[in-house]
């Protein structure tokens, strides 16, 4: 049996697609910035687990809540799900965080 080509030798030869992006262009540059500075304990610190929406994340979080309360009990967990879907900003989740949190980690699934 002869395989078939999906695309013809005319078709690859015409002109590429332009794609634009919905969202589109910053007004301007984006700035570099810095890590935050790693804490020196986690012990009575307030730490948010943040799920952003991957299959999974937020079972993974809860283990991690349950592992926080059993080995660093005097840790304030804060276990949250981002609003919105993983690519929506959430600015009253981050000023939250910013305002309240010695730490966060952002939870994936998988």
């Amino acid at each position: 049996m002869a395989q078939t080509a999906f695309h013809s030798e005319a078709a690859l030869q015409r002109s590429p697609l332009t794609v634009l992006d919905p969202q589109g262009l910053p007004v301007e540059p984006a700035k570099m910035l810095s890590m935050a500075p790693r804490l020196s304990s986690l012990e009575g610190q307030t730490i948010y687990l943040v799920d952003v929406g991957f299959a999974g994340g937020y079972e993974f979080l809860e283990e991690m809540r349950n592992w926080f309360a059993r080995r660093m009990p005097s840790t304030h967990i804060v276990l949250k799900r981002k609003p919105g879907n993983m690519f929506l900003d959430a600015p009253e989740l981050w000023a939250e965080i910013k305002e309240r949190a010695g730490g966060v980690i952002f939870g994936v699934g998988g």
